[in-house]
């Protein structure tokens, strides 16, 4: 089975111009923040005085998917860089369901309380796949807040989530109604993943045995696929947002950026273009990609978004370079 495929795999059963620069990129620093007794993780690079852009992962990652792109836009741009790990995902701690209600409302609401703690009160948002529900809370907690949208490969449209368009089709049923049958095939696979080794492995999807190795890792912890089934039973209540998060789209008049990787089988193609019928003034990348689009070609999104962030004045380039 390829990498991309392993990573994707609980998806799938959830739904049956630029300035030349150097290639060398500039150093991340990382650490842990105590939200209400979380420990969340966290990657940061950049001037925290300079316009933050902040990095929403996607589901089975964390910050590790964003890492070569973070590092390429502190190198290109006078920016400030955050990426978190949500609770139960990456490094950052795993609270017990009884503890912490695993909805996305929560998340929303940790993450929220992590900009807080940081002194974040303004920012750009990146968002990929669970990163879309997540910003798309924030924005309408507090719009006023929000500089600049790039969505990566995740969906406020059923126009890219086709295991979802049909209401009788087991995703749906499953939100309405939980399947705990859903439920085993997801904890079973979670428990089968082993150690990344030369037997069985596929470089096709350029995806690193490290990123593979933390994803596996996390979701082993005792409970943590519990906690996440949890999550993915909340989704539907995603779905049932998506014509508000439309209409605060199509209210909020900031510059967006679409990159949508062509072979997510998952969140399709259909779901880049939809963004534009909120958003008109989107610029739409479509690439020769994946669902981790971040991972496989971190060169070309941070050139994509170096160049956004630059025509759209949200940041400046380093001091004694022009501006693309």
């Amino acid at each position: 089975m390829s990498t991309m495929r392993r990573l994707l795999f609980l998806l799938f059963l959830s739904g049956l111009g630029a300035t030349a620069l150097p290639a060398s990129a500039a150093t991340l620093t990382h650490g842990w923040q105590n939200v209400n007794g979380i420990h969340l993780f966290y990657r940061e690079g950049g001037d925290p005085k300079a316009p933050t852009i902040l990095f929403l992962p996607g589901n089975p990652l964390s910050s590790i998917q964003y890492v070569k792109v973070m590092e390429d836009l502190v190198a290109t741009q006078a920016v400030h860089v955050v990426s978190i790990d949500y609770p139960s995902f990456g490094y950052s701690d795993a609270p017990d369901r009884k503890t912490y209600a695993y909805t996305f409302d929560h998340v929303a609401a940790t993450v929220h309380d992590f900009l807080k703690a940081r002194g974040i009160t303004q920012y750009g948002l990146f968002m990929q796949d669970y990163g879309v529900p997540v910003g798309f809370r924030l924005i309408s907690a507090e719009p006023q807040a929000v500089t600049a949208l790039i969505v990566q490969n995740g969906v406020i449209h059923l126009d890219g989530f086709p295991t979802a368009q049909d209401p009788q089709g087991e995703l749906r049923q499953h939100w309405r109604h939980r399947n705990a049958a859903l439920d085993a095939r997801r904890a079973s696979y979670a428990k089968s993943l082993g150690y990344p080794r030369a037997v069985g492995w596929s470089n096709d999807d350029d995806i690193s045995p490290d990123v593979v190795l933390q994803a596996t890792t996390a979701e082993q912890r005792p409970g943590v696929i519990e906690a996440r089934n949890d999550l993915w039973f909340d989704y539907g209540n995603n779905v049932a947002r998506y014509p508000a998060w439309q209409a605060q789209l199509r209210k909020l008049k900031t510059p967006v950026l679409v990159l949508w990787g062509s072979h997510d089988d998952f969140f399709t193609t259909p779901g880049a273009f939809a963004y534009l019928r909120d958003a008109p003034q989107a610029e739409i990348h479509v690439l020769d990609a994946g669902h981790f689009a971040t991972l496989q070609i971190p060169d070309e999104i941070a050139r994509l978004v170096s160049n956004f962030l630059a025509h759209h004045r949200v940041t400046q380039p380093p001091t004694g370079l022009s501006a693309p």
